[in-house]
């Protein structure tokens, strides 16, 4: 599926490519057999790929190529890429934590502010301020269960 996604992106020059192989085919004694771009199109797997296999060597007999050793790369590389998220994470929890904390010292603060000089205010902010604390405390709780 790759391949095929890879080879409609670079259609041209997989057709140029075609032409010059099969007009070097051509020029061998016995000619190799000539490749169309349905036969290109139409290649899924690595192994399949008669152009791989006539090359100089062929790598079809590479460890890259079998399907356990891809899976085990793929797998490898998404090890790697979940380790980095991890740490991705917990900087940003510990950010988020951060942002929680100072917003509820500064909300805290105003609010106290504000019950002197507008009582009324100070007490809207505090309304408003129960719920989305108690909302806050729900993600500092899950944040510490990671």
């Amino acid at each position: 599926q790759h391949i095929a996604k890879a080879l409609n992106r670079r259609s041209d020059a997989v057709k140029k490519a075609i032409k010059r192989y099969n007009d070097q085919a051509e020029l061998l004694d016995p000619p190799a057999t000539s490749i169309t771009w349905q036969d290109i199109a139409e290649y899924t797997f690595v192994g399949e790929f008669d152009l791989l296999r006539i090359t100089r060597s062929d790598i079809r007999k590479e460890k890259w190529t079998q399907k356990a050793y891809r899976e085990a790369a793929v797998s490898y590389y998404k090890l790697c890429r979940a380790r980095e998220e991890l740490q991705r994470l917990n900087v940003e929890v510990r950010r988020l934590q951060g942002f929680i904390y100072e917003e509820t010292r500064h909300t805290e603060t105003v609010i106290n502010q504000l019950t002197t000089n507008s009582p009324l205010l100070a007490e809207e902010l505090r309304r408003r301020w129960t719920l989305r604390s108690s909302i806050n405390m729900l993600h500092l709780q899950r944040l510490e269960q990671l």
